[in-house]
């Protein structure tokens, strides 16, 4: 769980909901999960918001002004199957959650809200995406995402120089084997002969910014990944 949540940290998400005071709540919980969350208090606006900014998830309700929580779903997934979709519902509104569910949803949340059948729901969503996606636990509280080419230590963004990430990303997709210097050498600097304390200097670098033991110097060959996701 605890892993599940420091990947929410690097997440926006998108909450429609037109009763005031449910919003302020549930906001509130959202903040406190996700990078950012956008608001909306009706369907025309949660598609401005979507359209916008490209949320990781959406939360809506249904039945709510100028354009329902069922249209503005219809509208989102007309071109979009991959971000997922959570649903609010009341018991009496069980024919609208069936044409909800036609429109693959990824789950949905009886009212009242419980903060823990929320963040299950939200996680359980989010892991469809997480399958298909390039998420790589280093640690357990350190992950790279080679889609938005982030790298996030205990919920907190860490900057890369670009240097810095090519070396990462090389050594992540090669966290099998030790890279050899010269592998290291060719793939950053292709065009200029590069001294072996340029390297060791990025790999310092880059364990001051992130665990001191993520890499391992192999003597006499290069560097490996240093992985423990226990």
């Amino acid at each position: 769980m605890a892993r599940n949540l420091l990947l929410l940290k690097s997440k926006t998400v998108l909450f429609a909901e037109d009763d005031k005071i449910m919003q302020t709540q549930i906001t509130e919980v959202l903040e406190m999960l996700f990078k950012e969350v956008f608001s909306a208090e009706d369907g025309e606006k949660a598609y401005e918001f979507y359209e916008d900014k490209s949320p990781d998830i959406i939360i809506s309700d249904i039945k709510m002004p100028k354009m329902d929580g069922l249209t503005f779903i219809e509208k989102v997934r007309k071109t979009d199957y991959n971000t997922p979709i959570i649903v609010l519902t009341n018991f009496n509104e069980k024919e609208y959650l069936s044409h909800a569910v036609n429109l693959s949803i990824d789950g949905y949340i009886l009212k009242p809200i419980e903060f823990n059948t929320l963040t299950q729901t939200i996680i359980k969503a989010l892991k469809r995406v997480q399958n298909n996606s390039e998420i790589v636990f280093l640690a357990p509280d350190l992950f790279f995402d080679f889609k938005t080419q982030e790298i996030y230590l205990k919920d907190q963004l860490i900057s890369l120089g670009v240097k810095e990430l090519d070396l990462l990303k090389l050594l992540i997709r090669n966290h099998s084997r030790t890279v050899t210097k010269e592998e290291i050498s060719e793939n950053l600097w292709p065009l200029d002969d590069i001294c072996e304390s340029a390297i060791k200097n990025l790999i310092l670098r880059i364990r001051k910014k992130l665990h001191n033991d993520i890499i391992v110097s192999v003597r006499g060959i290069g560097y490996r990944l240093n992985i423990c996701t226990g």
